[in-house]
């Protein structure tokens, strides 16, 4: 699983996952935690890695644990989880 050191966007940079990925896509995600960062209009793998985990954790209803569960998805993607 990724490291609290590991920004989003040094996660997504290792997926070598492309910015227009939908974060759905992502392994193992629930609607529970892609449900709100639609919302804030951060769809795609890129808008993550636009954004610090204090600005994604700002978005409503989206706490700690969603913002593990996208780190610990990214991490699958590049096979290290």
């Amino acid at each position: 699983m990724s490291t609290p050191t590991q920004s989003m966007a040094e996660l997504v940079a290792k997926s070598g996952l492309p910015d227009d990925h939908p974060i759905k896509a992502l392994p193992g995600l629930t609607w529970h935690v892609t449900k709100p960062l639609e919302k804030a209009s951060i769809v795609m793998v890129g808008d993550l890695a636009a954004r610090t985990d204090a600005e994604l954790l700002g978005v409503p209803k989206f706490g700690g644990r969603r913002l593990e569960a996208v780190k610990a998805a990214l991490a699958r993607a590049t096979g290290d989880a």
